[in-house]
């Protein structure tokens, strides 16, 4: 970890991207004579859905299957990655030595332009078909569309910078790479988002996108650019806005208890807003519940333990606080009843997702059929957005703005907060993350918004964890 601070800042604030810029995107999507049928479309439009969480072959590590469950938590205060995997591409990313050339940052960037691809498609299509459909299925495909390019162009803003804009349909094997800016990306972010806000509907399929879910991602964008390195002081009133219309209008509430949020019963439930989806199938399982994990028998548990919890995000949690310990433990899983014993090894575990212990009515056989989705943002997420941009916005916390954050803390038996400055209350709101949202990808963006990325990391390299680190 030794000086780590330069190369966090080149790497990961936007300011050393070219390289990795230079990976040609790729798509394989054929064209033929499709397009026939409105099925057509909604078929093309669930292969624009794929690249988010699809797991064949290489492509999950370019998608939430397993490159994007380390992306945004791996190499922060967060957790810290124990063991590489294959091509130990994993510690790469937790230590800042990956190159262009590593799996997960390429496989990333791949998978990104691969979405991109075929949204233009479906987009292009639909705009000048003649196919009868009714309006509002027209609207809907192309609100879907549009969303997920604003969110694979999202993704991309976030780790790489500004990069080449393709609204078109391009041959992307053949395309000369010319990287915009960082503002101008994130233009083009927000311009799918609001045209998806503008067609999608308030009710879709469950796990597709809607009309809210278009409108919570504008909230993190404009969040994003409202801080480092953009600074874009406007952008965060409409952060704001935008969440706090989700708040007050939207379908979502909190779950009563914090621990059900993750269960499998729930993932359609009222706090969810948007995620990346697995059924528990050879072809369309995840390894959400088995990337992260305590060491133990495993046919109860089914965890790989790749990534360990930070000693110091353990001991940040206040006393009483009920998300530590479904967040993080300190035990093993022994037997199918789920009883558990201590690991007495000094080290956490990440175990936010768990597998059923019993193998007998666990209804999947293997790792990487696990049906459990991994939410890109829910109802917190956006009570916690609201509560940070009001102050980015106004400068002092106003009665909304605690409302929204002491939500999220009575649930987890905490008392509210009140009587904090504007500085105060945006480091409360980045804890409230930090302690809400672990091991949801959020931490990296948040760090780097703040402006605190380099301090962070910084800070936990001491101690019990600098004598863990396997790298």
């Amino acid at each position: 970890m030794k000086n780590i601070s330069y190369v966090i800042l080149l790497m990961l604030l936007f300011s050393a991207c070219e390289d990795q810029l230079n990976i040609s995107p790729k798509s394989n999507l054929e064209l033929g004579n499709f397009f026939a049928t409105s099925a057509d479309f909604d078929l093309a439009l669930a292969g624009a859905y794929d690249p988010i969480a699809v797991h064949q072959n290489d492509k999950g590590f370019g998608t939430y299957f397993k490159g994007l469950l380390m992306m945004g938590r791996a190499g922060t205060d967060e957790m810290y990655v124990n063991q590489g995997f294959w091509d130990a591409t994993g510690k790469e990313i937790g230590n800042y030595t990956f190159s262009p050339f590593s799996r997960i940052p390429n496989a990333v960037w791949e998978q990104q332009y691969v979405g991109i691809s075929r949204c233009n498609i479906v987009i292009g299509k639909i705009k000048e078909t003649d196919v009868s459909m009714p309006e509002s299925t027209k609207n809907r495909i192309l609100g879907e569309a549009s969303f997920l390019r604003g969110f694979y162009y999202f993704q991309l803003a976030r780790y790489y910078g500004g990069v080449p804009l393709i609204t078109g349909n391009t041959n992307l094997n053949e395309f000369k790479n010319i990287r915009s800016s960082l503002a101008d990306t994130y233009d083009r972010v927000i311009s799918d988002f609001k045209t998806a806000e503008e067609y999608l509907p308030e009710i879709n399929e469950p796990g597709r996108a809607t009309k809210f879910a278009a409108k919570s991602f504008l909230a993190k964008a404009y969040l994003q650019m409202s801080g480092e390195p953009l600074n874009d002081q406007s952008a965060a009133a409409l952060a704001a806005i935008y969440a706090k219309d989700v708040i007050d209008n939207g379908p979502y509430d909190l779950e009563p208890v914090y621990s059900d949020i993750f269960k499998l019963d729930r993932e359609h439930g009222v706090e969810y807003i948007f995620s990346a989806e697995y059924i528990s199938t050879d072809n369309e399982g995840g390894e959400v519940a088995t990337w992260d994990g305590p060491p133990g028998n495993w046919e109860n548990t089914i965890t790989y333990s790749i990534c360990r919890a930070m000693p110091e995000l353990y001991d940040s949690y206040a006393d009483g606080d009920v998300r530590r310990d479904h967040n993080i433990v300190d035990y093993i899983v022994i037997d199918a009843a789920g009883n558990t014993q201590p690991t007495n090894d000094g080290f956490y575990y990440a175990f936010k997702w768990r597998h059923d212990p019993n193998p007998a009515t666990r209804g999947y056989a293997t790792e990487w059929q696990s049906p459990f989705n991994f939410p890109l943002t829910r109802f917190a997420d956006v009570l916690l957005i609201y509560a940070e941009a009001q102050v980015r916005a106004d400068g002092t916390p106003n009665a909304n703005a605690y409302a929204a954050i002491n939500r999220v803390r009575n649930r987890a038996n905490l008392g509210d907060l009140n009587g904090l400055s504007g500085s105060e209350f945006l480091q409360a709101v980045l804890n409230e993350r930090k302690w809400e949202l672990a091991f949801e990808g959020h931490r990296l963006a948040d760090l780097v918004r703040y402006g605190k990325l380099i301090e962070a990391v910084q800070g936990a390299t001491t101690g019990e964890f600098d004598s863990c680190r396997e790298y």
